[in-house]
């Protein structure tokens, strides 16, 4: 990997012993060891298995706001567009040979005719940009728009994981998996930060939500904590940077 490229990058496992509230523990990237496989967290709210050549990301809950302009509610329509430059400048940053969404990548099953055609094209041409795109279906999109480039199914096998939507309870294999959109707060210096975030445990990796509008359920809350396990490492998001939270 590049010094260029990847500056800030730590990799190991030393590099989260950090405290969360120091000014040195913003990283850009971190590696962590998961399933025998070396996965890079990223500050986008992505991460890559360089091994593998594959860029994963999870809950694009594309065209949210769209929705809720639908509904009444005074949000501006202006998600999908922020969504879709964050996910390209990820594939740029690691060119990936395949990129996989973790399903809930359109918030329900209108979003795709909502789209502008800007919008619509940019998606495409992000589809046609890497060699293999794979849709896994989530609950709020259980059927993809008919001009989405790439393949769908329900859950994937990359290396010694599956990657799914939707973190199965004791699963026998290890898992890398969204749904859940998990955030953390952390006090420092007399303030409190919170962010999205990514939950690394041995068997499981929860994603945090790649969307600009999705939101968050802490991560101590019990739907998450209790398909984790004790060893369990927390990298919030904040400020451009990766913070080890827990």
């Amino acid at each position: 990997m590049s010094g260029a490229v990847f500056a800030g990058l730590e990799t190991g496992a030393t590099i989260v012993a950090i405290p969360a509230q120091s000014p040195a523990s913003g990283r850009l990237a971190i590696e962590v060891e998961f399933a025998g496989l070396a996965v890079t967290l990223d500050r986008s709210g992505a991460a890559y298995i360089g091994a593998l050549g594959t860029l994963i990301v999870a809950d694009l809950h594309l065209e949210k706001g769209s929705g809720a302009a639908a509904r009444g509610r005074l949000l501006p329509a202006l998600d999908t567009w922020d969504t879709l430059q964050r996910l390209k400048s990820a594939i740029a940053l690691y060119r990936p040979k395949r990129v996989i969404c973790l399903g809930d990548s359109f918030h329900d099953s209108a979003a795709g005719e909502r789209m502008t055609p800007a919008g619509r094209d940019e998606l495409s041409s992000l589809c046609a940009s890497v060699p293999e795109w794979v849709w896994l279906r989530g609950n709020h999109d259980p059927e993809l728009p008919d001009f989405c480039g790439g393949a769908a199914c329900a859950e994937f096998e990359a290396g010694g994981a599956i990657l799914r939507h939707e973190p199965a309870p004791h699963s026998p294999r290890a898992q890398i998996a969204g749904h859940l959109h998990p955030k953390v707060s952390v006090p420092a210096g007399g303030y409190r930060f919170s962010g999205p975030c990514f939950c690394v445990s041995e068997r499981l990796i929860v994603m945090p939500a790649f969307g600009a509008y999705t939101g968050g359920l802490d991560c101590r809350d019990p739907a998450i904590r209790s398909l984790l396990g004790p060893d369990t490492r927390i990298f919030m998001l904040h400020a451009g940077k990766l913070w080890r939270a827990g």
